[in-house]
């Protein structure tokens, strides 16, 4: 289960980060965020190696929102490769295209296109999920000052799973990137923006998630966070319930900071 003995501000302060590079010559996304991600891709070394950590525990939330999530599951759509791509430049889009037709993927827009889950973007979300988000004092990803955080409620059903990957950010960091022509200022510091996970119920048979080498085993209202560009990760649901997640993505401020020394490990929504 996730151990709350770190500090997570030591950890996410502590975390480095290699210097973008453009994508040219790149004619896939996993690839082309490799050649920016610390991690040593290497299972026969392990993942003690270096000052990377595979996730960072942040805090474990208590409350009764399982009504909430009943409502929500029932509100979210596949997010298919069309649904993901749309709010992203054509580079970012043609990248994945390449890895998921060279992998196997269905993804050319039928009923029956893959979908890595299920989820809600840009909802007005329940007062539960709300207080959770706001805890973190997260700015616009962005920094689209009338704009909150990137929040989604993600439910992976079963037979669903996320393709091992990398996080990029293509479609929240679309117009500082410019179609990958110029860099965001997080991928020179990636310790600007931080994504958050709360899992949003205990884990089940079958349900998986893997941080690097190492699976998580995580229950109701575990909270974590990683270094976004080094570790690759990647879950599946092959049990026979949905497995429901809180997504936050949020430029991080000293409040955020603030919050990160000195919450508790356990909080009461």
């Amino acid at each position: 289960m996730i151990s709350y003995t770190n500090s997570p501000y030591d950890q996410w302060t502590s975390l480095k980060t290699k210097e973008p590079v453009t994508y040219h010559g790149f004619n896939g996304l996993y690839e082309f965020c490799k050649a920016t991600s610390l991690y040593n891709f290497n299972k026969k070394v392990g993942d003690d190696v270096g000052n990377i950590p595979n996730y960072i525990p942040i805090c474990k939330f208590e409350g009764d929102w399982q009504e909430d999530v009943k409502k929500m599951m029932s509100q979210s759509e596949p997010a298919t490769f069309d649904y993901r791509s749309n709010p992203r430049f054509d580079n970012n889009n043609n990248l994945e295209y390449n890895d998921f037709k060279k992998w196997g993927y269905k993804v050319d827009g039928d009923d029956d296109s893959y979908a890595v889950l299920n989820r809600i973007r840009h909802a007005d979300l329940p007062d539960s999920m709300t207080k959770i988000a706001e805890l973190f004092q997260f700015d616009h990803p962005a920094g689209k000052k009338s704009k909150k955080p990137n929040i989604k409620f993600d439910v992976q059903m079963p037979g669903q799973m996320f393709y091992w990957h990398l996080d990029n950010f293509g479609g929240i960091l679309k117009e500082q990137r410019e179609d990958y022509n110029t860099f965001a200022s997080c991928d020179h510091d990636q310790r600007l923006i931080m994504r958050v996970i709360v899992f949003l119920d205990d884990q089940k048979e079958g349900q998986v998630w893997k941080q690097g080498n190492e699976y998580i085993h995580w229950s109701k209202g575990d909270c974590i966070t990683w270094p976004w560009r080094d570790v690759p990760h990647g879950t599946c649901n092959f049990g026979h319930e949905p497995r429901p997640t809180l997504n936050i993505t949020g430029a991080v401020t000293e409040k955020t900071y603030e919050f990160m020394k000195s919450c508790p490990r356990v909080i009461s929504i």
